[in-house]
């Protein structure tokens, strides 16, 4: 049972579970590196560590509010899912545009590399591929205010990881993270596609 499981946890790690299940719930995707701004380098994530220490533990208790726990040993993801098919996040189209732009670059990487697990990226590189992919009509590209509330969206849910640079800027420097694989699936991949051919919505 989970009360009797919970228990034998120590009063900090008591604490630390629901720190660390609250930040899963709230990020949907906890990596087991993360960037560490002060010296620019990815580094261990305790978090992700002490998640996986305790996956059984944390499944049973979100599975009690249909939330289903996967992790990817290979990439290093613990990601959950509501099994009603519930409280799933809407994009707006501009987001998703990127999202699909930073996975054929992430993809693209990693067939290059395929030890690589993040990609490095920049604003100014992106809006240039989509250019390229006719993602974007030439004359109506995203404004910087859109441009910037995709990318707080994707940090936010550790999706991209920021180096350096402001939202707004087209130097803004990042990591896409391996979490791209799994924000959507592949057939969302294809409606998303199927919705750039018909749509000038920008």
């Amino acid at each position: 049972m989970f009360d009797e499981e919970f228990e034998k946890l120590t009063s900090k790690d008591q604490e630390q579970f629901a720190h660390s299940v609250n930040n899963l719930m709230l990020k949907s995707f906890i990596l087991r590196e993360t960037f560490d701004k002060s010296t620019k380098m990815m580094k261990p994530n305790f978090e992700y560590s002490f998640l996986e220490k305790n996956i059984d533990l944390v499944r049973d208790y979100l599975a009690f509010s249909g939330w289903v726990v996967d992790k990817d040993s290979s990439l290093g993801i613990i990601m959950i899912q509501n099994s009603y098919q519930e409280n799933r996040i809407r994009m707006d189209l501009t987001t998703s545009l990127m999202i699909y732009a930073l996975r054929y670059t992430y993809e693209v990487q990693r067939e290059q590399n395929p030890m690589m697990s993040e990609v490095y990226f920049s604003s100014s590189s992106l809006i240039q591929l989509m250019l390229d992919k006719s993602l974007l009509p030439p004359d109506k590209k995203p404004s910087a205010t859109s441009l910037a509330s995709s990318y707080r969206f994707l940090e936010n849910h550790n999706i991209i990881a920021r180096i350096s640079g402001d939202y707004r800027d087209r130097d803004l420097q990042f990591y896409i993270l391996p979490t791209i694989l799994y924000i959507i699936d592949n057939d969302q991949i294809n409606a998303i596609f199927d919705k750039i051919q018909e749509s000038d919505a920008f």
